[in-house]
């Protein structure tokens, strides 16, 4: 979706009359991912009671349950399936070392290179291009465990099968106050009584 830079200074334009003043940081970095043609959006997993996965300034890498700006995230074609992955916040990019410990660095290097796949429940997995088992080439996935905590890609349990190696692009421009409904009372009219 291409939206012209004036149509989203309009929109700000008309939210700050109306009596908006306060645009979150982390919608502010959702509009600025969807202006630059890059995928800008939150990765969250299903397992345990649900994380967003999120890239720290200081370089830990973990989830929270709770999506905030840490959690924005930014998705960018390195080559056909191969993609990086950015903290926009944090602005810097995921990676997974030779141990298969996942971690967040400044630099773009070949440890930050992820091949993504689309599992047949429209969740999709993010695997070490270059890391892997040596000797029985088993892949190394990006995955939280259900505490939240970043899994070592090198663990003989994490497999593209597994719940913990599953993420959901997710892209949320919604304020916490907006709801998929809306409650509406009745109308006076319909609340008559039936004639006797």
């Amino acid at each position: 979706m291409n939206v012209p830079l004036y149509l989203l200074t309009f929109a700000h334009l008309i939210c700050a009359a109306a009596g908006e003043d306060h645009v979150s940081l982390e919608r502010q970095l959702l509009e600025e991912g969807i202006r630059s043609g890059r995928r800008t959006c939150r990765l969250y997993c299903r397992v345990g009671i649900g994380f967003h996965l999120q890239i720290h300034p200081d370089g830990r890498v973990n989830g929270s349950h709770e999506p905030n700006q840490l959690s924005v995230l930014e998705l960018f074609a390195v080559s056909q399936g191969v993609i990086g992955i950015k903290g926009v916040y944090s602005n810097r990019f995921l990676a997974m070392n030779k141990r298969g410990r996942l971690h967040a660095t400044e630099w773009f290097t070949d440890d930050c290179k992820f091949r993504e796949r689309f599992q047949e429940n429209s969740y999709n997995t993010y695997a070490s291009v270059i890391h892997r088992n040596h000797r029985t080439g088993r892949e190394w996935f990006v995955a939280l465990n259900k505490r939240g905590k970043a899994k070592m890609g090198s663990s003989p349990r994490v497999k593209s099968q597994h719940v913990s190696t599953h993420f959901l692009p997710r892209v949320s421009l919604h304020d916490k106050s907006e709801r998929g409904f809306t409650i509406t009372d009745r109308s006076k009219e319909r609340r008559k009584s039936p004639p006797p």
